[in-house]
C-alpha cells in the first residue's frame, strides 16, 4: 500500500513539474483539485500563516479522487509568529513554497484564486462579516473563556515570545483586539495587492518551465 501511494504521488510532482506542467491531457489538473489548492492558498494567505507549506502541511484523496489540501496548524499566523519581520501583514506567504512555486506559474490557477478571492471578500471575508464572527463565537464561548484564562493565564505574561516585546498580548481583550485589526489591515493589503499575483505567471517568467530547448 504505501508504495502504491508513493508511485501515485510521484506521479502528480512529475506532471507538476514537468515542462507541460498545465497541459489539459498530461498536466498536473488531472491528478488534484484545484479549487481546494486555490482555497488553500487563500485561507493561509489571509490570515498569513508562516507554517504553511513548510510545516503542518497536510494532503490527502479519497480512492479514486484527486488530491486535495486540508488547512492546520494557525498558532504561527495573524501577527503570531515570534519574529514581527517575518509576520509583515505586508507581503504575499505561500506563492514560492512547495507545489504552489509552480502552481502559480499556471495563469488558469492564478486568475482562480484572484476571482475566488474578490467573491469571499463580498461574503465570509468581508470585514462586517469577519468581526461579526470574531463576535459571535465569543459570545458562544461565555464563560469557558473565563476558566481558559485562569488555566493558560500565563500565555499572557511577560516572558512571552513574541519580538519585539511590545508586540506581547497582556490580556484577552487586547488578544481580541489584535486579531480584528489584523484581518483589517491584512484584507485591505490584499484588495489592493492580489492582482499582483500574476507577475508569477507572465510569459516572460514562466518561459523556462514551458520551452523545450534542443
Amino acid at each position: 500500500l504505501k508504495r502504491s501511494i508513493e508511485t501515485d504521488f510521484s506521479r502528480f510532482e512529475k506532471a507538476l513539474y514537468s515542462y507541460d506542467f498545465n497541459n489539459k491531457k498530461y498536466g498536473y489538473k488531472n491528478y488534484i483539485d484545484v479549487d481546494s489548492f486555490v482555497s488553500y492558498f487563500i485561507i493561509h494567505e489571509l490570515v498569513v500563516n508562516y507554517d504553511a507549506g513548510s510545516y503542518s502541511t497536510y494532503i490527502y484523496k479519497d480512492t479514486s479522487g484527486k488530491y486535495k489540501m486540508c488547512v492546520w496548524d494557525f498558532n504561527n499566523s495573524c501577527d503570531n509568529y515570534q519574529e514581527q519581520s517575518v509576520m509583515t501583514v505586508q507581503h504575499f506567504e505561500i506563492q514560492n513554497k512547495l507545489w504552489f512555486g509552480m502552481l502559480m506559474k499556471d495563469e488558469d490557477f492564478v486568475e482562480s484564486v484572484i476571482r475566488k478571492y474578490r467573491s469571499l471578500r463580498k461574503t465570509v471575508f468581508s470585514d462586517k462579516y469577519l468581526e461579526e464572527y470574531i463576535d459571535g463565537v465569543i459570545e458562544f464561548l461565555g464563560l469557558a473563556i473565563e476558566r481558559n484564562n485562569k488555566r493558560w493565564a500565563s500565555s499572557f505574561s511577560d516572558d512571552t515570545l513574541l519580538e519585539p516585546e511590545g508586540r506581547n498580548l497582556h490580556s484577552y481583550d487586547e488578544a481580541v483586539m489584535q486579531l480584528k485589526t489584523f484581518f483589517s489591515v491584512r484584507t485591505a493589503w490584499l484588495d489592493d495587492n492580489i492582482e499582483t499575483l500574476k507577475q508569477y505567471s507572465a510569459s516572460s517568467k514562466i518561459k523556462k518551465y514551458t520551452e523545450v530547448t534542443d
